[in-house]
């Protein structure tokens, strides 16, 4: 992927037919579970400009592989999808982190406004049902699914170019130690955070690979709390 300096799009199995690449705005969420893993095994964050893509096919206020294999509560599911499908509306991901959450830093955190509050602030009631699911999912009510179900996703059908989009990179410390990868991200400015490796799962790492990223934002200033 560095060495072509681009994500490259591949056949989807949730939206059959078609080439796409997925993000999740703002969160190192996406993992898989590995007990005993290798170190090619373990989390690497790479923190892309909010520009990079230059054609959004779909945004979703969660991820739509855990609603297409009923992994989010029957009171979001029972909702066709394509109503949470938002790519249509300007500014789509700054108005959910607006509404949901009240700001970067909530949103990273998880720290959604309750139902509430966003039904009072925006004048809801029973006949934005739809909305009203979708505040009860970033509140992880009934929700046995972690942090990957609650981040925005962002595809796109196009290959994204990782030169002059790259900001940080967070990897584990046997990547960290590669001359090449060195020499690749200081040539071109990247914020590199490592962290070390343990005997211990993936999803031991998590808050670790979590903190890491928001010290990148830190450093850039695109985060306070």
């Amino acid at each position: 992927m560095l060495k072509q300096e681009r994500v490259a799009v591949t056949p989807c199995d949730t939206f059959t037919g078609e080439n796409l690449a997925y993000f999740f705005h703002g969160r190192p969420a996406y993992r898989k579970f590995h007990k005993q893993p290798q170190d090619w095994e373990l989390p690497f964050v790479l923190v892309l400009k909010s520009t990079c893509l230059l054609n959004i096919r779909r945004i979703f206020p969660f991820d739509s592989g855990a609603f297409h294999s009923a992994r989010l509560p029957s009171y979001l599911s029972r909702f066709d999808e394509t109503g949470y499908e938002v790519s249509s509306h300007a500014g789509a991901v700054d108005l959910l982190v607006d509404i949901f959450f009240g700001g970067d830093a909530s949103y990273f955190h998880g720290k959604a406004k309750s139902r509430e509050e966003v039904s009072r602030r925006n004048g809801l009631n029973i006949r934005y049902a739809q909305v009203l699911a979708l505040c009860s999912l970033y509140n992880r009510e009934q929700l046995e699914a972690d942090d990957r179900t609650l981040a925005i996703e962002v595809q796109t059908d196009q290959d994204v170019s990782i030169k002059d989009n790259l900001l940080g990179a967070v990897l584990p410390r046997s990547y960290f130690d590669d001359s090449g990868l060195k020499k690749y991200f200081k040539e071109r400015g990247v914020q590199v955070r490592q962290y070390d490796v343990y005997p211990i799962n993936t999803e031991a790492y998590v808050s670790i690979v979590y903190e890491e990223v928001k010290a990148i934002y830190k450093k850039l200033g695109l985060i306070n709390g």
